[in-house]
């Protein structure tokens, strides 16, 4: 989801393919794992935390499969990842109510309410320059979806047609920027994008590969994914500059993760 840079079910082997791109409480009472027993967020720790002992999140909650509310309860990749990476760490993982897109990164650059950002955010220059980014946690490319019966199967026959995304993201960008005379509509919300395909307020929406696939498969069956972007991006979590031992921390545990086979089985579960 870069601006989510360059946030289908053309194939379930469309699914299969992002994912081969692919590559909350912790039993010590929110104490850290350090060598000297110290909680996270003292000086010996060597990173802060908003709350000792608790990894606070800021995410949009409505961009399954990697976040997504199961009632009053988030769920998905990230949070599954954002849960392990806790636990490795020995502290608890905390998601805030969710946060529009295009506020995640000025919210961590900002600081005093997360301690990191996701929800799929693609790492690119831009972003960059207003926060850290740990290394990835996946790479995606962004997909075209319609309505079955549009008769549009080629990106081609977009031009000067209007195109949604969520706004912030990469798949808008890459639409805005690729598409020939297109009309670009931004949305807050991701259901509110595919909402605005059925009623007829666009013509397609351009949004990450997984995403627009698990939608497809699971809520918006009237529509389909006409092709993959490839745009090679890589998602990874944002924090702030100020806290660069945060960033080191949690790229400690994601390696950990991987290499325990954990990161394999949340993937597995969610991305296909």
């Amino acid at each position: 989801m870069n601006i989510k840079k360059m946030g289908v079910f053309a194939v379930a082997g469309a699914l299969v393919a992002a994912l081969a791109l692919f590559g909350c409480s912790s039993g010590d009472g929110g104490q850290a794992k350090t060598e000297g027993g110290d909680s996270a967020g003292t000086a010996e720790s060597g990173y802060a935390l908003i709350n000792d002992g608790k990894l606070t999140v800021a995410a949009s909650l409505d961009f399954p499969p990697f976040e997504n509310l199961n009632g009053d309860q988030p769920e998905g990749f990230e949070v599954e990842l954002m849960q392990a990476l806790a636990e490795e760490m020995g502290i608890e993982c905390e998601y805030l109510p969710s946060t529009k897109f295009d506020t995640i990164v000025p919210l961590i650059q900002t600081g005093g309410k997360a301690d990191v950002g996701v929800s799929g955010i693609t790492i690119n220059d831009e972003r960059l320059e207003q926060v850290d980014f740990t290394d990835p946690i996946c790479d995606v490319n962004q997909g075209i979806t319609v309505l079955k019966e549009s008769g549009i199967t080629e990106v081609d026959q977009l031009e000067g047609k209007k195109v949604g995304a969520q706004t912030g993201t990469t798949g808008y960008e890459w639409a805005a920027e690729n598409i020939k005379d297109v009309e670009m509509a931004g949305f807050d919300e991701m259901t509110a994008v595919y909402a605005a395909l059925q009623s007829g307020q666009i013509d397609a929406i351009a949004v990450d590969l997984p995403v627009t696939n698990y939608y497809v498969k699971t809520a918006y069956t009237d529509c389909e994914v006409i092709a993959e972007i490839p745009t090679g991006e890589q998602y990874g979590i944002a924090v702030s500059k100020e806290n660069p031992e945060l960033t080191k921390a949690l790229n400690d545990a994601l390696k950990a993760v991987r290499d325990s086979g954990k990161y394999d089985e949340i993937a597995a579960k969610w991305l296909q």
